[in-house]
């Protein structure tokens, strides 16, 4: 028998305090939260997901899961009331007996986690760490500096990271022609003004991340990197499948599945001028 409270130690474990940056912090968001309540609760079946949308919280419903684990949590921000679809998904958690837990940004920053398989899966090879402060005053790696295997201008690399990942479309700003130098990569949407100075200085050429915010868009590209954004969900994939490795070699015992938040946004050119 696996508690609740054993599952959530081993995952602050692998996803510490101590790297959250962004206030991206773990913590169980629905169900039990002391220990002794953590305690006497059971769980058997876990679901893993980026995102916890109304498909994914009804097939955690379906499937009688008793624990549904994500990277980006269900409330971002501190709130007093529940309505709409906030209230829809809140209901079919806490009506199934569904625990609803929130590994955070400890598990984008620690080794062989988010970044790490994100940067396994595009093929690229990592050359170090990229830090910057913590949410608790520390130096974290929130990202990775890595090299292509192969010397490219950024019209080649963004074919190439687009085969890896099967991506219809990549949302590039900077100069196609440029060639490929130093190469952060950061899952998720995490970046923020710091990330983008310590590049620059850093001279990392080529940003591969999740999102951008448009002012940090326009920022990086004022200081001369160009952005590679492969859309929401699909940086940080990668690193909840291997969490669902992790967690079922740590728990034989349990079955843990695992459902994707696909980026259902397309990027679209116009045709009506080359119909003219």
């Amino acid at each position: 028998m696996t508690t609740l409270l054993e599952i959530t130690k081993y995952l602050e474990s692998i996803a510490p305090r101590e790297l959250v940056v962004r206030g991206m912090e773990n913590r169980v968001e629905i169900g039990p939260q002391t220990d002794s309540e953590k305690a006497n609760t059971t769980v058997n079946r876990l679901l893993i997901a980026t995102y916890p949308s109304a498909r994914v919280i009804t097939k955690a419903s379906q499937n009688r899961a008793n624990l549904l684990v994500t990277y980006r949590p269900l409330f971002p921000f501190a709130i007093d009331r529940l309505s709409g679809l906030d209230l829809v998904r809140v209901r079919l958690l806490a009506k199934n007996y569904i625990s609803s837990y929130l590994i955070g940004s400890g598990w984008l920053c620690t080794r062989d986690g988010l970044n790490d398989a994100l940067v396994e899966a595009l093929g690229l090879t990592r050359t170090g760490d990229f830090m910057t402060e913590g949410d608790f005053g520390n130096i974290v790696a929130i990202g990775r500096t890595c090299k292509s295997p192969v010397s490219k201008n950024h019209s080649g690399f963004v074919n190439f990271i687009a085969e890896k990942l099967n991506l219809d479309t990549v949302l590039f700003t900077g100069d196609l022609d440029d060639e490929v130098g130093g190469v952060l990569v950061i899952a998720g949407n995490s970046i923020d003004m710091p990330e983008i100075i310590n590049a620059k200085n850093q001279d990392l050429k080529t940003l591969v991340t999740g999102e951008l915010s448009p002012d940090i868009r326009l920022l990086a590209n004022e200081e001369g990197i160009s952005t590679l954004e492969l859309g929401a969900f699909v940086t940080e994939e990668p690193g909840m499948k291997r969490l669902r490795d992790v967690i079922s070699l740590e728990f034989p015992e349990l079955k843990v599945e695992f459902s994707d938040s696909s980026n259902l946004t397309r990027a679209l050119r116009p045709y009506k001028d080359d119909m003219a």
